[in-house]
């Protein structure tokens, strides 16, 4: 992927963005319901809490890599990050709260601190692929977006710039393929007036709607309410887990 200062720059409003809807998601949630179920099946919101700021740590690391040039991995292992999770979780919401500020905004200095030969570093994500350091602002911004959705307190994916729900629809549908049996779509946002095709078959079931439900419905954050389906029942097909 080649580095665009302007591209870079608007993920980088988008980190802010997303970081303050976040911070929203924080404010309408209490002790009592920081138990409660997030829109992420297994997870509760404490615990969601936890992975975002854990998250944002990882990825200082990443800088920290491309600064020095040692490798400095996102997380020692799979089961530390599970532990530092599960520990994280079990904090009050008032520390999580606190948490959540100073790792978005270590997060953000950071990234600026960065040089421009620095951004464009070869450093691995956590699943081992190899990207240049920029990308992390992209990484950053999958997290904070989907899961102030996932925080169950109301937020919803209109509330994101459309140039986002665009970039995140592109990803999601060049992804798809390669998913675990996933459904041949062919996607009709309205709103927008653009179609995207998961597959290149004629027969692709027709998906209508906003971009908005559109992009909930592809990745598992709903069962595609607000959309019209070209199956023979009406019924939304069955698509894989995404983020």
């Amino acid at each position: 992927m080649t580095f665009n200062q302007a591209e870079f720059e608007r993920q980088i409003r988008w980190m802010d963005q997303g970081t303050g809807l976040f911070e929203k998601g924080l404010g309408m949630l209490n002790q009592e319901t920081l138990r409660q179920p997030s829109l992420l099946e297994g997870w509760s919101d404490a615990l969601l809490i936890a992975h975002v700021i854990s998250n944002a740590r990882a990825l200082v690391n990443l800088t920290v890599w491309a600064k020095t040039g040692i490798e400095t991995p996102m997380y020692q292992s799979n089961e530390q990050r599970a532990k530092d999770i599960e520990e994280g979780a079990a904090k009050p919401l008032s520390e999580l709260v606190g948490e959540f500020s100073s790792s978005s905004k270590d997060l953000a200095e950071a990234i600026s601190s960065l040089t421009d030969d620095q951004l464009t570093y070869t450093v691995k994500s956590a699943r081992g692929r190899d990207i240049p350091v920029f990308e992390i602002a992209w990484m950053r911004n999958r997290e904070i977006w989907v899961h102030s959705v996932d925080l169950n307190v109301g937020i919803s994916f209109s509330e994101f710039p459309l140039e986002l729900l665009v970039a995140l629809m592109e990803e999601v549908v060049s992804t798809f393929p390669s998913r675990q049996d996933p459904p041949q779509l062919r996607l009709i946002a309205t709103d927008v007036a653009r179609i995207w095709l998961t597959h290149e078959i004629p027969d692709a079931v027709s998906t209508t709607g906003s971009l908005s439900d559109l992009l909930a419905y592809m990745i598992g954050r709903s069962e595609g309410e607000g959309l019209s389906f070209s199956t023979s029942d009406g019924s939304a097909p069955k698509v894989p887990a995404w983020l």
